[in-house]
């Protein structure tokens, strides 16, 4: 009876526990079957992009295309989870490959004519009534988009940008005279009508302290074309933006242009009272509060004119605030003030173009994709219906990096096992001119004698 009774007792403990227990979790679905070949092409439409890939469509309810403007990942913890200006596609299981139109890839932030790569990751999903699975190709990936056609007819016109890097001594920088020459055999190597300069300032070309009589770095820039044979290129200003004595910025955002091919018309003048300073055809641009006027950077512009056809175009030479910070926080504040940069040189665009004459502007906008605090000055150019002429029918160079730092050997970086896009901070941009016939970053993959810190960037489109 003992016995009974204590297996009776036993039986009652296993089945309360049995009956308190909780519900068996259900099954996860099956795992999507494997995935691969996963490709993107541009075109076939301007603005848009093919995606394809190969899956034997098991296990699987739908694909899932997430993109974004930076570097993602789901297992580097180095990595956001998701980029900038993240967006998701899903596409039928039925599909091995998807057309995103223009205006999908514009919302995913590569708005036709702004020159913006899209980073994405594809995955195939199993969605039941007992969860989600997901299998997702392991390899991060990116693409361009396919740009609009260029104009066949109307004047070729042939800009370039480039930061020829101040005569200011700088420690373990070549001087200014050891690379002036090979500053004016890059130019004439391309032969451009129009150069947007950046840092070639009024400090004297020696590097030696302030002087009032020797020859600036301006200057030597266009004796040296001169000695060259290239006498025709002359600068917009040749001498200081601010009264002498008065703090400033590097004063070197200049327009170089060739006479031959293209006539000053905007009054841009030299002097001031007999002095050799004035600020005509420059554009003051803002400071944050705090800052002092030793910061303060002006934009050059003029307006040009063909000599042969008579077509007038505005031209802008720009170089915004370099300053940066590795906290987004920080960097954001910078990258704000670039923008506002940006909103001077518009707002004296549109007073001093009331014709809406095409406008060129050719720059160094110390911000790029990537950055972290965003790319907010290239974002409101494109906004304000500029194009990026890296988004030319013919591109030469695009993923290399256009600031080189003076490093022996320039590579393309590398997104995991695929080539990814360089720091492209200097930009030909066009507003009334329809798309760009080619555009270079002008570069030698190996060279330890490198003219400037940064490459030159040319940009061939079409005046009407």
């Amino acid at each position: 009876m003992r016995l009974r009774l204590l297996t009776a007792a036993l039986l009652g403990t296993v089945l309360a526990a049995t009956l308190a227990a909780p519900a068996a979790q259900a099954a996860a679905p099956p795992t999507p079957g494997p995935i691969s070949a996963v490709t993107a092409t541009t075109g076939p439409g301007a603005g848009e992009v093919t995606l394809s890939w190969r899956q034997d469509g098991s296990n699987t309810t739908a694909f899932v295309i997430e993109t974004g403007l930076t570097v993602f990942s789901s297992t580097d913890h180095s990595l956001p989870l998701h980029g900038r200006g993240s967006k998701t596609f899903t596409v039928a299981k039925s599909r091995r490959s998807v057309t995103l139109t223009a205006a999908q890839v514009a919302s995913a932030g590569a708005s036709l004519g702004s020159a913006n790569h899209v980073f994405y990751r594809f995955r195939a999903v199993n969605q039941t009534t007992a969860g989600t699975s997901t299998r997702t190709w392991p390899y991060l990936q990116s693409f361009g988009v396919r740009p609009i056609s260029a104009p066949t007819t109307g004047t070729l016109l042939r800009v370039a940008t480039f930061n020829v890097h101040t005569a200011t001594p700088m420690a373990g920088f070549p001087s200014w005279l050891s690379r002036v020459d090979k500053v004016s055999d890059t130019i004439l190597s391309r032969n451009p009508g129009v150069v947007g300069l950046q840092e070639l300032g009024i400090t004297p070309a020696d590097g030696s302290g302030p002087s009032m009589t020797a020859q600036t770095q301006a200057q030597s820039l266009v004796a040296s074309l001169a000695r060259k044979g290239a006498g025709r290129y002359k600068l917009v200003r040749t001498t200081r933006y601010v009264m002498p004595g008065s703090p400033s910025a590097v004063q070197g955002a200049r327009i170089l242009y060739d006479s031959s091919r293209y006539r000053l018309l905007s009054s841009c003048l030299d002097t001031t009272n007999g002095v050799a300073w004035s600020s005509s055809c420059t554009v003051r641009l803002r400071l944050l509060s705090g800052d002092s006027e030793t910061a303060r950077r002006r934009a050059g512009f003029a307006i040009l004119q063909d000599r042969t056809t008579g077509t007038k175009f505005f031209v802008v030479a720009a170089h915004l605030d370099q300053r940066h910070s590795t906290s987004a926080a920080t960097d954001a504040v910078y990258e704000n003030l670039r923008a506002g940069q940006v909103a001077d040189i518009l707002g004296q665009v549109a007073r001093s173009n009331p014709s809406a004459l095409p406008v060129v502007l050719a720059g160094d906008l110390n911000t790029y994709q990537p950055n972290v605090g965003g790319y907010l000055a290239h974002d409101a150019l494109v906004r304000a219906g500029y194009y990026d002429t890296a988004s030319a029918l013919t591109q030469v160079n695009l993923r290399y990096p256009t600031i080189n730092k003076m490093a022996c050997t320039l590579a393309i970086p590398m997104v995991g096992s695929f080539p990814g896009w360089g720091t492209r901070i200097d930009v030909v941009m066009v507003k009334g001119l329809r798309g760009a016939v080619r555009s270079e970053n002008v570069l030698q993959r190996s060279d330890c004698a490198r003219p400037s810190d940064h490459n030159l960037v040319v940009a061939d489109v079409r005046l009407p």
